[in-house]
Order: C-alpha cells, then structure tokens, then sequence
C-alpha cells in the first residue's frame, strides 16, 4: 500500500492491543468490548481524534515554527520509502550542486551572485565606480565614497550585505542563495529524466510553489526545499514534501571577519595612513622620488622639476608592492618580517602594515591592490610640479630658498581575499571583498568636509612678451669636450617667487637671441636630455631695451663668451684590488715559567710574512724590528701578537666570489660659478666582469667597499694576562671563542674630502673606452687560520683584531698619498 512521505501509515496491525496509556501515568488501561459495533464506535472515535490533531500539529507547524526546524542541526524529515530513496538522494544531490555553486560565486564576488542589482563596475575608472570589475567578477566595495573624485566633498557609502533574510528579506545572503538555488534547481533535476528513462512516473506538483529556506549556521548552510514530488514504480507510491542539505561551510565566520576588516578601515584609515605613510617615505628633493609633501632647501636654485603622470606611476608601483605587506596579526598566513639591526625604516613600514586584529587564526588573509587605474590629483601646474623659488643677490650676499609643497589626493581600491584552504574537503573557499582607500589634501578623507581648492600656483604674468623689456641677450652653447654648438637646447629662465619663462631653444649654431624680463635675481637654466642641466645666475634689470649682452665664460681656443655643458657618457668599468698582505711576529714563550705570559718569560720569534716582501710599495730597512710601513695591530695577550699590513702595489683581478661597489657623488664641474644639477652614480662589479655606467666630466666623491662571499674563519685564540695582587703576581687565561663569517666585507674606500677627490676630465672621460678603479683591500684569504712556529707552537694565523683591518685601510688610502696616488683610476 502507498505512503505520503510526511504522512501517517494507514494499516494497523490486526493483533494491536485495546489498551490507551496516559503521558501523565505509567499505568494503562484496557476496555474489552464484546460486541462488534461498539469496536467500530470506537476506532471511529479514535481516528477523528488522531485527524484533527495532526491537522493541527501540521498548521501550528507551517505558520508559526518553520524557521524554528532549520535552526536545529537539521530538520526532521519524514522517512522515504527504499524505493523512492534514490530519488530523494537525487535531488538532494542537486541542492548541494547548485547550492555550492551560488555560495562560490557569491564568496568571489562580495557576497553577491548578482552584484550588477547593487552598483555599476567599470575597468577603466573603478574609484568612480561601485567596485572592482576583474571581468567576469565584480567585486563590490564595502566601505567607498559614493561621490564623483570630481566633487569636492566626501560621502561614505556601502555594499556589504547583511547575513540573515530577517535583517534584509531582498539582498541577504541567505536570500540570494535562496533564490539562487529556487532559480537554477530545475535545470539540474532535468524533470528526473534518469528516472523516468528507468519507469519511474514522477511529478513536481508545481515548480513555481517550490520554496527554498535557507540557514547560515555557525559551521555550515543549511537548504530547506519545500516542493511537492509525486513518484510511482509499479505498484508503490510516495509523497515526498521536504529536501534537506546542510553545505558544511563556515560563511558565517568568514563573513565576520570580512565586517571586521571594514570596521576597522572604517573607524582608522588603515588603507589611507599606508598611503599617506608611502608618500612621506619616498617623497625627497629628488626627481628620481615622489615630490615631497613639505620641505625647504636653500640651494640657488632647483634643479627638481616633476611631472604628474609619471609621479603617478610611481605612486602605482609603491601600491602593487606594498598593499601585500598588509597583515591581519591573527591569521593563519601572519608573518613578522625583521630587518638587520640599524634598517628601522623598513622594520618601522613592516611594523605598521600589521593590522591588530584576531579571530582568523584558521584562515589566510591578503591585500592586493593590482595596478588599477586611481584617482590621482596633485597641485600641478599644466602637469608640472615644481618649488617655488626665492632668490635674493645683494653684493657679495646671496640667499636662496626653494619651497616645495605638494597637495596629494588620491583614490585607489584594495581587493580583500580571506582562504579558507581546508573547505570543501582542501578544494579551498574564497571570500572576496573591496575596500576604497580615499586621500585628500594629504590626509585621510574626512565624510561631509568641503575639500579647499588648491593653493594657485605662481603666477606667470612676468613672462608674457609685453614684460620682456630688456635688450637682446645672446646665449651660445658648447660642447665641453668638442667645442661644437650644441643644438636643442632648451633656455629657460627663472623668475624669484613668479614662475618659469621659456625663453628658446638653440638652433643649429647653438645660439638664442631673446630679450628678458628685467629682474634681479633671475636664473638661466639650460636643458637637454643628452646633457648635464646647467645654471647661470643673471640679474637682467639694467639691460635696457637698446642694449644687448652676452651669458657665458671665456673658453680656451673659443672665441667670446660661451656656455659649456657636460655630456652624459657611458662607458664600460671595471674594478680591480691592491691589496695589504700580511705579516706576523708571534711570541715564544718559557712554558715552564710559572707566568709563561708575562713579557719576561717570552720573546719574539721570527716574523713570517705571507707574501713575498719585494713585492711591497713600502719597505722596511732591513731591520726585523722595524715593521712595514702601513698598519700595524698588536694582540694583547696572544701569542699571535704583533701584526703588520703592508701595501702591494700591484693590481689584481677580483676572483669570481668577490663583488665591489662604488658610488660616484659629483661635487662640481670645472667652471666657478656655473651650478649644474647634482650627479650621482653607482655601480657594482662581480669578479672580472665589466659594466657600462654613466658619466660625466667633473669633480666627485667617491666611496665603496668589496665584499668576499665566501666563509671567513677566525680560529679560536687563546689570550693571557699577568696582574699584581699584594705584591703577588698572577696570571689569568681565557679563550676567544671561533668566529665564521659567511661573508666578510675586506676593503673599504672613503674619499670625501677635498684632498681625496677623484677629478674627471672631458679629455679623460671622452676618449676613454674602459675606466679600470681599483680597490684598496685586505688580504685574508692569504693568512692560514693557524700557523706552526719554527721550533715553537701552533698559533693563531688570523685574529680578532684583523676584523678592523677594512676600516683602517679606508683611512691609510686617503691620508697617504702614495696610496692615494696608486689607487687613481686608470683610462683606456
């Protein structure tokens, strides 16, 4: 006979006892009836009794606690025939697939299937936009400002979704994946057409009336469908009313999180106060770096000019390399970086990507920001940032001071990704949401503030043609090396706190002929790409309109007055070493004294030295006692007790686990009074290789080490002393532990002082094809870690104190000048 799923079975077993037992009593009692009519009475009585209170139960339980099963663990559901089990397990099967879908797709996109119902996406502009177009995911943002970047006020807005249909029956998550699953249902149970291919008659009562309750639990998810399925194979029958699915998925906890993140972005600019902290770091007067937010030198003049598209580009390459140190503290994927002892800068930008935040200690948390288009405005003037620029000439007096101040606003999106890497059995989870970070006028933007228009920049009035009232003024431009006209020249001239006139370029003879503004206190600058940017004071007031004059300096072999500029050269280096070898003069000592240290008891064996002393720039007299000039250490207490380096003036090629670096600081050029935009290089030599660096003729600053990549051992030493102690002399020992370097730093440069700088000349630089440097350095891997004294004991080859030997060497080079001499670079 036919069962109703969710129904009470009609056959009763003919043997069932006539007895009623009461709830509110252990005892039951039994009523015999003798006559067949009154037994029908009864079981009349006892059905209508049964009918009305199950019709009951099923009303109460509809209307009032439908939600109260799918907060249970899971709803009790009535039993399914064995036959009609496959069936139920189908469509089960089904809920779970499409389920597991909706809740994949909506963890990648915000917690959103359909995220186009909420807010536009755009690629090109998304800080204009509702969120993140990663096509074909849209990522809503959950904390943004909602107006234009056009407008000049601020107003927070947000798409997070709320959890539970009860706070949102629309857009909640439980609604969307309720509808979701209602949607897409159908296409998976395909009218179960496996079934009906194997004789099954099966029915859904109404499609449209099917109904979906969905339950966001701690753990997991619970789907409750609601439709009607009538089944028949042969004889058997079945109703089956009710599906249930749980998605083991921790939504929940992933979803708090997320609100936890944008809680905290919202009440402390976490996203802002990097940005803002990005721009002070690499903001300097320097044009190589963002333009700084406020500072002041008193140079003559500036050679610092930006322009915005590319400052903006390098505030687009800071983001994609810094939005990932982010760090939630309390997540699975936390790590602390430490720098060496000494760089707190960069320990003091991990320190602060750190976000205090726990409860994710078992998922993995990460901020990207992937080279989106941002919004990004600074006070430019047509795209151009420069300092305002004061100069005062008075005499011999001169005073000049550059302002630089730079408004920075800024918008840019941060994509947010929790992983759960263990969900759905390892296959992993993704919770993915966006967050907007929104700077004003160099500070987190402030909801409902007016934002101010800029300072204006300085005024170009000067420069317009009615205010060009000097005579002509003749400019002519030179090569420093050929002599020739150089071309393409760009003039400009700087007026004090007004702006910057163009004034030409150079035509094919090198020459402009313009008239001025008249001022005092104006600077000629001269630009070309291939050249050194050069300055030239000038106060035009007083040049009248009938007179003319001439910029420049006398030149050797020119005729009148001219303005040389410097030529950007590259050229092949390559570094080589002179080295300081050493020598030893260790003790030997009466082991059977009872103070075997004390000086009285030892003396001075042989000096051994570990190269060949003829080949040394500075010899001794021939006397053992005497030591070779250069550095000399003594080792208190050891055995290995006097130390002596000496220079070999003989160049050496690096091996190949040597590295050198030398960096170049040009001071000035060759011409007093002509400033040129500060040059700075650096280079870095493995082994016998060359490089291509470029330079340009003038006087500079130069420093530089040489690294030995390789392990340095220095062995253990033991180190004696002798001492009085009421008139009793003692002595005490103690070891010097072994000390291994894996990398050791053996040479050191250091001229920057007027007396040590490196000069080069045009000639020099411009006829040279390779420029050979050499490096001052120490000799360790020549000394043996131990040494056997000729009729004496085993002692320490390398010590302690030759740690020191690379500083000393920096000083011995530069204050020497026959080493100062030796070390000049050598042109070819």
């Amino acid at each position: 006979m036919a069962v109703k799923s969710g129904g009470v079975n009609s056959s009763f077993s003919r043997g069932v006892s006539k007895c009623v037992s009461s709830r509110s009593s252990s005892s039951a009692s039994c009523f015999w009836f003798k006559g067949k009519s009154a037994q029908i009475t009864v079981f009349i009585i006892i059905g209508i009794v049964i009918l009305f209170t199950f019709a009951g139960i099923m009303y109460f339980t509809k209307t009032i606690t439908k939600k109260d099963i799918l907060t249970a663990a899971e709803p009790s559901l009535a039993d399914v025939p064995t036959a009609f089990k496959p069936l139920s397990t189908y469509t089960e099967s089904c809920i779970n697939s499409v389920a597991k879908k909706g809740l994949l797709v909506l963890g990648e996109q915000g917690g959103y299937i359909y995220p186009d119902t909420v807010g536009k996406y755009s690629v090109i502009n998304p800080t204009d936009a509702d969120g993140i177009n990663l096509e074909p995911l849209k990522v809503p943002y959950w904390h943004y400002n909602i107006e234009t970047n056009s407008k000049k006020n601020i107003v927070y807005s947000s798409l997070k979704p709320e959890l539970f249909a009860a706070d949102d029956p629309e857009m909640s998550i439980e609604s969307q994946l309720s509808r979701y699953v209602e949607e897409r249902l159908d296409e998976c149970l395909d009218d179960y057409s496996p079934f009906v291919n194997q004789g099954f008659i099966v029915e859904i009562v109404s499609k449209d009336a099917k109904e979906v309750d969905v339950n966001i639990g701690d753990k997991s998810v619970g789907f409750l469908l609601e439709m009607e399925v009538k089944a028949k194979i042969g004889e058997s029958e079945a109703t089956i009313n009710k599906f249930y699915v749980s998605v083991p998925l921790a939504l929940k906890h992933y979803y708090e999180i997320a609100n936890l993140i944008t809680e905290t972005q919202q009440e402390n600019n976490v996203l802002e106060r990097q940005g803002l902290e990005l721009i002070s770091i690499y903001s300097r007067i320097d044009s190589q770096y963002l333009p700084p937010i406020s500072d002041v030198d008193y140079q003559l003049f500036s050679p610092y000019v930006w322009d915005e598209v590319t400052v903006k580009q390098k505030f687009k390459d800071l983001l994609v390399s810094y939005v990932p140190l982010l760090r939630f503290l309390g997540s699975s994927n936390f790590y602390y970086h430490t720098f060496p002892e000494g760089n707190r800068l960069a320990q003091k930008i991990i320190d602060n990507s750190v976000i205090p935040l726990t409860g994710a200690e078992d998922l993995q948390v990460s901020f990207d920001y992937f080279a989106w288009e941002p919004f990004f405005k600074v006070n430019s003037d047509e795209g151009k940032i420069e300092p305002d620029h004061i100069f005062i000439n008075y005499g011999v007096f001169n005073f000049a001071q550059q302002r630089y101040e730079t408004h920075y606003d800024a918008s840019y999106p941060v994509l947010v990704t929790i992983k759960d890497e263990y969900a759905f059995n390892n296959q992993g989870y993704n919770f993915i949401f966006a967050l907007e970070s929104n700077i004003r006028n160099n500070r987190p933007a402030v909801v409902g503030e007016v934002i101010e228009p800029y300072p204006p920049s300085v005024s170009s009035f000067s420069c317009a043609e009615e205010h060009k009232t000097t005579g002509v003024i003749k400019t002519a431009v030179i090569d420093s090396f050929s002599k020739e006209p150089v071309d393409l020249v760009k003039i400009g001239f700087t007026i004090p706190e007004q702006g910057e006139c163009e004034i030409g370029l150079t035509d094919d003879s090198g020459v402009v002929e313009e008239k001025y503004p008249a001022v005092y206190g104006g600077v000629v600058n001269f630009a070309n790409a291939e050249y050194l940017t050069g300055y030239y004071p000038l106060n035009t007031y007083g040049i009248e309109d009938d007179d003319s004059a001439i910029i420049g300096f006398a030149t050797a072999n020119v005729e009148g007055k001219v303005i040389e500029l410097n030529k950007k050269k590259d050229v092949k280096v390559k570094v080589m070493k002179k080295v300081f070898k050493k020598c030893i003069t260790p003790l030997v000592c009466d082991e059977y004294d009872i103070l075997v240290y004390k000086d009285i008891s030892c003396e001075k064996a042989k000096k051994t030295c570990f190269f060949n002393s003829g080949e040394s720039l500075f010899q001794n007299n021939g006397d053992d006692d005497d030591p070779l000039i250069g550095i000399n250490i003594e080792a208190d207490g050891s055995l290995a007790r006097y130390n002596d380096y000496t220079f070999i003036d003989s160049a050496k090629d690096l091996i190949e686990d040597e590295e050198a670096v030398l960096m170049l600081e040009r001071i000035s050029g060759f011409n007093e009074g002509f400033i040129e935009e500060e040059f700075f290089t650096t280079l870095s030599v493995k082994g016998n290789e060359e490089v291509e660096v470029t330079l340009v003729p003038g006087i500079y600053k130069v420093s530089g080490f040489l690294t030995l990549n390789q392990e340095i051992i220095i062995p253990k030493d033991k180190r004696c002393f002798s001492y009085d102690i009421l008139t009793r002399e003692e002595q005490d020992c103690f070891d010097f532990d072994e000390q291994v370097m894996e990398k050791y730093v053996e040479g050191n440069l250091n001229w920057e002082v007027p007396e040590t700088y490196l000069k080069i000349t045009a000639d020099d630089l411009y006829t040279a094809e390779l420029i050979t440097f050499y490096m001052p350095a120490q000799d360790i891997l020549s000394v043996p870690e131990t040494f056997k004294v000729s009729g004496g004991p085993t002692v320490p080859g390398r010590i302690l104190e030759d740690l020191g030997v690379p500083g000393l060497i920096a000083n011995i080079s530069s204050v020497i000048p026959e080493i100062r001499e030796s070390l000049q670079p050598i042109y070819s």
